[in-house]
């Protein structure tokens, strides 16, 4: 069995724990894993692996939801960052050779 199998079975085994029954059909594993089939086989993995570890309570649809969002950021470019909050704000471009010309003419008038 390959990682990605394994991975798709670990991924199911905890969906389970997302029903009374305990099971899932294997007809809404078919349809999911058909809507897959519509994204890069890393951006599923990587999904999936956010899914087990982060959300194992939630059901199927949330992981939709991180495959979207994935090949959304991998198309702008974006990949996988880590969130920094000190760096989330934009940059701000100065004119330091004006400011410091201002900052002498208030000190000459002081």
């Amino acid at each position: 069995m390959t990682s990605r199998e394994e991975l798709r079975k670990k991924y199911w085994t905890v969906l389970c724990r997302t029903r009374k029954s305990g099971r899932i059909s294997q007809s809404v594993k078919d349809k999911e894993e058909a809507y897959w089939s519509q994204f890069p086989a890393e951006v599923v993995d990587e999904a999936l692996r956010i899914h087990i570890g982060r959300y194992p309570s939630y059901k199927e649809c949330y992981t939709r939801g991180i495959i979207r969002n994935l090949a959304k950021a991998r198309e702008q470019g974006m990949g996988r960052q880590e969130k920094n909050d000190f760096c989330r704000f934009p940059q701000r471009d100065y004119d330091f050779d004006a400011l410091e010309k201002q900052l002498v003419n208030n000190i000459k008038e002081d």
